[in-house]
């Protein structure tokens, strides 16, 4: 979901500005002290998942200082919302107080948000991801509507082995999630107590069912939660899950973005696995401050690095693609742009690329969008609990989103990294990603067998030690490590999987590759630390 936005970014460095009399800013501080006592602030499950995966706690998990707030108070802000992770806070000041908070020397940045003169995220059809929204009532919809669009992804494969998501814990952050507590496609999720909490950032209460222009959250929860026998079967429909909403449908500030980093920092301390962000940024009200295409090879607004900190915190996002693919903006927009975003484009049920479904940039070498799923005539429930139709990045996402959870169910032990990595090597063009749907439609019977016999998947810290030259090459691949890591075997598979040449405790760290045509594989390494997956290229 697309949304217009005004930010007035004001840079505080030498020259005291003209704040306005009141309003909003998001407080940036420089440091913060050790907490030694940070567990107690982390659900049992969030610390089971720390130490199954070894990521440690650090600063960035660290609490604010209590004096940076209490001078704040004293000062005469509000404290309306806070992040540890961008150790920042956001307020409501007058100019007097602001002018005080700009010369506490604890301060790095200021930055204003300013409302936006739009109202509503209906309301701008360019971005409006709910495009063509109708109730059917065909025989195959009154029987399984869904299965298309998981059979395309072949999900129901996971299904028939008995995962649906049970024991994972996931979070949607959106819009609101309308009717969502009445709707008969969600019955089981109340009575089995699978819904473990709720969320508003933007109102700080727990209300998010009131509000009918919540609608888009509550569509996007039913593609993974809804279950209706013999008419819509969801992707994750025994997972539990967390429901947040983050977005202000009545006006649209910058402080949604934080209000979005604020939802992800609590995913990490309740034990999150998975999360499902259908929201993207890209063009703001005012002209000056428009992301640009720079912008999106960079990882600094609140959003993006809430994003990549979760990640580094063994949480899988997944993030909409945006549907900008036709608009003279046509790429992807911020948090998809964050670099450990699982970016999700749109296809139809044929694998058809949407013309809506956000680009990656040309210029850059990142695989963006990641995957493919279903999002252009994708079948969903509605608000009445009737399947209905729509368009949309947003859509696919929490699809596949769902179909990542049943993966993960399915290989507890496996990091999100590597869950991450099983989908995209399963994918329909992942020797030859392309700007539009990245390594293309993933196949998660393929990502089953995959993580069962770690054929291709990486350890993603011994992949950072390992580095491979020349690439493209003639005759010969180098390797080189580092940290004292033991190259052990190095095999080479062609697209198929089959191992086309192999080496046994390499003492040289090289392999020969004369007898393979020309074009891309995959170069298997393993080391005494773990697994290591480059792709290749023989000329």
């Amino acid at each position: 979901m697309e949304k217009n936005k005004i930010i007035w970014i004001v840079l505080l460095f030498v020259v005291l500005p003209v704040f306005a009399n009141t309003g909003k800013y998001i407080v940036y501080f420089k440091d913060k002290p050790i907490e030694n006592n940070i567990q107690q602030r982390f659900a049992p499950k969030a610390i089971e998942n720390r130490l199954k995966y070894k990521i440690p706690f650090d600063e960035r998990d660290y609490a604010i200082n209590k004096n940076y707030l209490q001078q704040l108070n004293a000062l005469g802000a509000q404290i309306i919302n806070k992040s540890n992770w961008l150790n920042a806070v956001v307020i409501q000041a007058d100019k007097k107080s602001l002018n005080k908070i700009y010369q506490l020397p604890e301060v790095q940045q200021i930055v204003t948000i300013e409302k936006s003169k739009k109202k509503g995220i209906a309301s701008d059809e360019k971005d409006n991801e709910c495009t063509a929204i109708t109730a059917t009532q065909s025989f195959e919809d009154t029987y399984t509507s869904s299965f298309p669009q998981f059979n395309l992804l072949h999900g129901e494969y996971l299904h028939e082995k008995g995962y649906h998501g049970e024991n994972m814990i996931v979070a949607i952050c959106d819009n609101g999630f309308y009717n969502a507590n009445t709707n008969p496609a969600f019955t089981n999720l109340f009575s089995d107590k699978r819904i473990l909490g709720t969320y508003d950032y933007v109102s700080g209460d727990s209300l998010v069912y009131e509000d009918a222009a919540g609608a888009h959250g509550a569509f996007c929860f039913s593609f993974m939660a809804a279950e209706k026998p013999n008419q819509y079967i969801g992707t994750a429909t025994k997972a539990a899950y967390y429901l947040f909403q983050t977005e202000n449908n009545s006006s649209e500030r910058l402080q949604e973005e934080f209000n979005l980093a604020t939802a992800l920092e609590r995913c990490s301390q309740l034990g999150v696995s998975v999360v499902s962000i259908s929201l993207g940024y890209t063009t703001f009200d005012v002209p000056s401050e428009n992301h640009d295409t720079s912008d999106m090879k960079k990882n600094d607004t609140p959003a993006a690095k809430a994003v990549n900190i979760a990640a580094s915190k063994g949480l899988l996002v997944c993030v909409a693609a945006g549907n900008e693919g036709t608009s003279p903006w046509h790429y992807i927009s911020s948090p998809a742009n964050a670099d450990s975003a699982f970016t999700i484009a749109s296809v139809d049920v044929n694998g058809t690329p949407a013309a809506s479904s956000g680009w990656g940039l040309a210029t850059d070498t990142r695989v963006k969008p990641n995957v493919a799923a279903v999002g252009q005539g994708a079948k969903f429930i509605n608000t009445n609990g009737i399947v209905a139709t729509g368009n949309g990045t947003s859509f696919a996402t929490p699809s596949l989103a769902g179909m990542a959870t049943c993966l993960w169910q399915a290989f507890p032990d496996k990091t999100n990294w590597q869950i991450k990595t099983a989908i995209e090597q399963s994918a329909s063009q992942y020797l030859t990603p392309d700007k539009k749907i990245g390594y293309g439609i993933p196949d998660f019977e393929k990502a089953y067998t995959i993580l069962s016999t770690a054929t291709y998947v990486s350890d993603k810290s011994v992949d950072n030690d390992l580095s491979i030259f020349p690439n493209p090459f003639q005759t010969l691949i180098n390797i080189q490590q580092k940290n004292n890591k033991i190259v052990k075997n190095i095999s080479v598979l062609n697209s198929l999987g089959v191992v086309v040449a192999a080496k046994v405790n390499p003492i040289d760290n090289q392999i020969i590759l004369t007898d393979i045509e020309s074009g891309m594989y995959i170069l298997r390494i393993e080391t005494d630390k773990g697994l290591c997956i480059k792709k290749i290229i023989k000329e």
